[in-house]
């Protein structure tokens, strides 16, 4: 597909591109998330749906919108006094086999970087269950040399409260760990269960320390799940309780 059937694809499809910003403890922003979204639900759009010609042209696109955004800035001077300084663009952990997707990772790096911006990686923490052993070496290869070039890595939707032999998540690869706050808040509200609380707080603290990872808080939809992330040592935080996911 060239670049002009490409667009056509992402204008005409059922999904969106969805951009969210994710603030620090001052409400300053570190960045923007882009990903992809059904158009009617909101949800992410399981990339088992499309084929992987689509995947790729819908990739291509993200990029090249999160390298527009970075452009908008005007200059590399103000870029630089600007506080957003990272770009997380969401990728399937299946599609980070592909040789010459992180080639067009690694050329938007260099592009961002001109405008003093990071490409941030986003994958989710489990993979598809029929990515095979060849598939899984090839993305710990990937993530390597992405992150040679100055590439972040972010992990999405991490249990800590859940041990798991993944390997990706004993690497130490990651710079950002993302985690859901609708996965524990439940339990911490209707129990009012100090115990976990202090148990995922310990947790956070404990990862922290023995890396240099930053924590996200994601999905905070109300005020609830804002004081409960922000009582936990989470460095970041993301959701429509700051901002809409605007469509890009």
């Amino acid at each position: 597909m060239d670049a002009s059937e490409c667009l056509q694809l992402v204008s005409h499809n059922k999904f969106n591109l969805s951009r969210q910003l994710i603030l620090n403890r001052h409400k300053r922003p570190l960045g923007s998330e882009i990903r992809i979204l059904e158009r009617q639900s909101g949800l992410p759009v399981s990339a088992a749906r499309l084929s992987r010609n689509k995947r790729a042209c819908i990739y291509s696109e993200m990029l090249t919108r999160t390298q527009l955004s970075a452009l908008a800035l005007e200059d590399p001077v103000r870029a630089q006094e600007h506080s957003s300084t990272r770009r997380f663009v969401y990728i399937q952990q299946r599609d980070l086999a592909d040789p010459a997707l992180i080639e067009k990772l690694v050329q938007g790096e260099k592009a961002l970087r001109n405008y003093r911006q990071t490409l941030v990686v986003t994958m989710p923490a489990l993979p598809s269950r029929n990515i095979k052993l060849k598939s899984k070496k090839a993305i710990i290869e990937h993530v390597y040399l992405m992150k040679d070039h100055g590439i972040e890595m972010a992990l999405d939707n991490y249990s800590p409260l859940q041990e798991t032999s993944e390997i990706l998540t004993t690497l130490n690869l990651f710079d950002y760990i993302k985690i859901r706050c609708d996965s524990f808040e439940p339990s911490l509200k209707l129990n009012a269960n100090p115990e976990l609380f202090n148990q995922l707080y310990d947790l956070i603290i404990s990862i922290k320390h023995r890396t240099r990872v930053s924590f996200i808080a994601d999905n905070i939809e109300h005020t609830a799940s804002h004081l409960l992330a922000t009582a936990l040592p989470f460095d970041y935080f993301q959701g429509s309780h700051y901002s809409d996911a605007g469509t890009v």
